[in-house]
């Protein structure tokens, strides 16, 4: 499957805006389980493992799809 410049664009900026706020939820989440503050620390380590491994892959795929259409295929 070919992905043109433009979604490859766009793959990779959801990748970064999901990069950026689930990174600052992983310091919100340890500053909640040092408080003991965090209702369900399973769940929420779970959605941020997740979180962040979805906006590596995007931005991944984002990246290596500029790279495709750089060199023309």
């Amino acid at each position: 499957m070919k992905l043109s410049r433009r979604t490859a664009n766009i793959l990779l900026a959801i990748g970064v805006y999901m990069l950026l706020t689930w990174g600052t939820r992983v310091f919100t989440f340890l500053d909640q389980y040092r408080a003991g503050t965090l209702v369900a620390p399973g769940v929420h380590f779970t959605l941020v493992v997740i979180g962040l491994a979805i906006g590596v892959y995007l931005a991944y795929l984002g990246v290596k799809g500029r790279r495709a259409t750089r060199q023309g295929g």
